[in-house]
């Protein structure tokens, strides 16, 4: 830009000559900007057509730049094009005046503003070109392809990275240009969830650019109902010779197994979509060897297991009532679903094998008798045929044979090649049907009915087996007692091997599962925790925990919203071992482990998000070391150790102050941590010897101390003073109780050995008064929890009978709720609240029992 003035003025030409040119006087101008103070110099051309360009350095003159350009052809359309340089002759800004008129003997005034240089253009980021699946939908747990096509406006080489919030994604395929990927459906979602999966494509010039692929449609994960227990990646205690049975919604019953009465009757629906078994209903009666069938109505018939009665199961309440019974008592029996919807009930065992068959009929929910097979079963197999016969073969003998259901009629259909009882029978694709295991003769073969034919011939080497399935490749899994599994080919009629399992197992249960995988619940009383069987890369997984239950271990919540369990006893001794529970995948991960095994120790979250663990015992000697756990690195690393003096008294009691330090009470000595530091000092001395007390926190700052034996005192430590003082007795010894500060601000003081009562604490008035009618006590090495409602949860407990139920303590009306079943018997566990509300149970005396447990208020 360019302003002109014209300045009139005598010229120096000869007397008489005619005036052609004029002048111009050239001020420029900078726009203000960072840069306007590295301006070295200036510089002006003068641009005519058909003249010779001229250049003129300016003279800074009081900020502005000047200088006057003589002897220029007057004329109309002059341009003058200014330019700034810095350091270097770098160019930093530039300026024009354009049309300007320059007269005869005249000066023009031209005044050009110069404008900072923009630069080049900023790079780009790169560009997705295309984006396509491999379908518009997604199916529960089902496959897609996705793929994405980008280019970089600056040539630059691209890089690809997946991710997903939901699913799984396999390995990208990366070329120049090109990035591709299987995802894998999660079977389920939760309410309001819809998966997505991002490409994000980067260039050398750290500039990206993201594409999302999202999916709607996907069914919604069951719910955990409100007061519910669930055990989490597998089964709520160890089951053997139980039934799996896959519902509509694609949940799967377990009922049944060989246990006490109580858990024998028990039911739980494993969730796969979430790991988790939940506890439901228990059965009208207990029963042993039933059979299950799922009606079309969605309900579960089951029926017998040593008594003639049956009942409905609903999946939607977790309820059983009654229906009609059969004729006569059977356990070992076979239960086939008709086309019909009418159920066929052959043999089993009632003191002799039973020659007999029965028709349920769930429209009027009665039995009747049908015709009777040929032969007696018991522990026989039955299979229904496309042509809506039924193939009932072997059970303590070799006999087989065709039920028709619209003739009510058996046909002899040859024979087995060897007598079998307990073996498997599957439908084969081809239509046939293959049988194995049960056999008394070592040297038999499989065997394979064909009913085109009506015959039977051997199909490839026998095995000694649990369960099988056949696979959607038509292949057979089938899960070996206690080696393992393999893989059977129908039409090579041969074996091969899987991946290894993580947990061989005796009388397991399999279910196929909607995603075409295997479910593996159970095997022998020890074996809780499920297994999953992936047939497209052979390989076996388990989200249960992989080491031995535990006892007396600490379970602590991490900033994550992670739960570090550490330590513990077995029944080989203490462990140094750690996990991780991820409360959001219901699934375990081993972490690094201790220096030192340990048991009966305290573990306390410090400020910086580290977990001080101390003391303990790995035999029957208390353990003055202290170790530090880093959940960014997963590792431990050694504590300051507990020095000479101070008591390291088995069960300690630790809690973390205002401000920051850690106190520990054991025995009659007391003593603070500082995690700055990294040392231990004494702090005051107890009035009374505490041993495996509780401290508590309270709202004023104060510690209160309870109980141990042999005390039956409770103190007051106040970390301004770093001294102790008496609190009022509650009356009572106490040791392995629970202490819980209440909203109130006052202490829940609940069982322990040898009381049978529950105590609440007034710091304002430093009382004590009953809190209800303890159920089931006394309640020793129980857990208790605060709810976000308020109400405190006990779980547990040993010395009584309150090992296998929870109750709820309202503070609102101090009293205690009716006692429910949490599956299985627990002390020395622990108890920890989730982000979500829910409460986390680990391990405790309960051989067997899962690992965890999760209780949804």
């Amino acid at each position: 830009m360019g302003l002109v003035w014209m300045v009139s003025g005598c010229r120096p030409d000869a007397p008489g000559a005619p005036v052609t040119a004029g002048a111009a006087r050239l001020v420029a101008h900078l726009e203000q900007s960072p840069a306007s103070a590295n301006v070295e110099r200036v510089s002006v051309t003068f641009s005519a057509a058909g003249l010779e360009p001229r250049t003129l350095e300016l003279a800074r003159v009081e900020g502005e730049w000047d200088g006057t350009m003589e002897e220029l052809p007057a004329g109309d359309h002059r341009a003058f094009h200014a330019e700034a340089f810095g350091a270097g002759n770098s160019k930093l800004f530039v300026g024009e005046a354009s049309d300007v008129t320059i007269l005869a003997g005249q000066t023009a005034r031209v005044d050009i503003t110069l404008r900072p240089l923009l630069g080049p253009p900023p790079p780009r980021p790169p560009e997705v070109v295309s984006a396509t699946s491999s379908a518009d939908t997604a199916t529960p747990s089902g496959t897609l392809t996705l793929r994405v096509e980008a280019r970089d406006p600056q040539g630059s080489a691209l890089g690809f990275s997946w991710s997903a919030s939901l699913g799984t994604l396999g390995t990208p395929v990366n070329g120049a240009s090109a990035s591709e990927v299987a995802w894998k459906a999660p079977s389920c979602v939760s309410a309001g969830q819809t998966p997505s999966i991002t490409a994000t494509v980067s260039n050398a010039l750290g500039l990206s650019t993201s594409r999302a692929f999202t999916f709607a449609g996907l069914p919604e994960c069951p719910r955990l109902a409100p007061g519910s227990w669930s055990a989490i990646a597998g089964l709520s205690w160890g089951r053997e010779s139980f039934s799996a049975t896959l519902l509509p919604s694609g949940g799967v019953l377990v009922i049944g197994g060989v246990a006490t009465p109580l858990a024998a009757r028990m039911t739980e629906v494993y969730e796969p979509s979430l790991g988790i078994s939940r506890l439901t209903g228990a059965l009208r009666e207990r029963r042993v060897w039933p059979t299950v069938t799922v009606l079309p109505s969605g309900k579960v018939l089951v029926a017998g297991g040593g008594t003639a009665s049956a009942e409905l199961y609903d999946p939607a309440t977790g309820t059983s009532t009654p229906t009609g019974s059969m004729s006569e008592p059977r356990d070992s029996h076979t239960a086939t679903l008709l086309p019909s919807g009418q159920v066929l009930v052959v043999g089993g065992w009632d003191g002799t094998t039973l020659a007999t068959a029965e028709l349920y009929d769930p429209a009027t929910g009665t039995w009747r008798r049908v015709r009777s097979p040929l032969a007696s079963h018991g522990g026989h197999t039955a299979t229904l045929l496309p042509s809506g016969q039924v193939l009932v073969a072997g059970g303590d003998t070799t006999s087989a044979e065709l039920y028709e259901p619209s003739t009510d009629t058996w046909s002899s259909v040859g024979s087995l090649h060897t007598s079998r009882m307990g073996h498997v029978a599957l439908l084969l694709p081809s239509g046939r049907v293959w049988v194995t295991g049960g056999g008394d003769d070592p040297g038999a073969s499989s065997e394979v009915f064909d009913p085109a034919a009506g015959t039977w011939s051997p199909a490839g080497r026998e095995r000694d087996i649990a369960a099988a399935v056949v696979l959607p490749s038509g292949k057979v899994l089938v899960l070996l007692e206690g080696r393992g599994a393999e893989l059977y080919d129908p039409t090579t009629e041969s074996w091969s091997p899987t991946g290894p399992m993580v947990r061989p197992r005796y009388r397991a249960s399999m279910v196929l599962l909607p995603s075409g995988e295997a479910l593996v619940l159970g095997g022998d009383n020890d074996q809780a925790g499920a297994e999953l069987y992936d047939p497209a890369a052979n390989t076996w997984r388990s989200p249960a925990s992989a080491t031995l239950n535990r006892t007396a271990h600490t379970a602590t919540l991490l900033p994550s919203g992670q739960v570090l369990v550490a330590g513990g006893g077995s029944p080989a001794g203490a462990v140094a071992t750690a996990e991780l529970f991820d409360p959001a995948t219901n699934a375990w991960s081993t972490t690094g482990g201790m220096a030192t095994p340990r048991r009966e120790h305290t573990a306390t979250l410090l400020p910086s998000g580290k977990v001080l663990v101390v003391g303990g015992a790995a035999t029957g000697e208390p353990l003055r070391s202290a170790e530090l756990y880093d959940p960014a690195t997963g590792t431990w690393s050694p504590a300051a150790d507990l020095e000479t003096g101070i008591s390291t008294a088995l069960k300690p009691a630790a809690v973390l102050l205002r401000s920051g330090k850690v106190l520990l009470v054991a025995g009659a000595l007391a003593a603070l941590y500082d995690p700055g530091a990294n040392t231990w000092a004494p702090t005051g001395g107890l009035l009374a010897d505490h041993q495996t007390p509780t401290a508590t926190l309270l709202p004023s700052g104060k510690v209160l101390v309870v109980g141990g034996a042999p005390s039956a005192t409770a103190e007051l430590y106040d970390p301004t003073t770093g001294t102790w003082s008496p609190a009022a007795s509650p009356g009572q010894e106490r040791r392995r109780h629970t202490a819980t500060l209440l909203p109130s601000g006052k202490v829940l003081v609940a069982g322990g050995s040898p009381v049978d009562t529950a105590q609440l604490y007034e710091p304002a008035t430093d009382t004590w008064s009953a809190a209800g009618k303890l159920p089931l006590a006394p309640r020793s090495s129980a857990t208790a929890t605060l709810l976000r409602s308020g109400k405190v949860l006990l779980v547990g407990g040993d010395d009584g009978e309150g090992g296998r139920w929870s109750n709820q303590y309202d503070p609102a009306t101090n009293t205690w709720s009716a006692s429910e079943d949490i599956g299985g018997q627990r002390a020395y566990h622990t108890a920890t609240l989730l982000p979500s509300g829910q409460v986390l149970v680990v391990g405790g005396y309960a051989e067997g029992w899962a690992l965890g447990m999760l209780y949804t208020p």
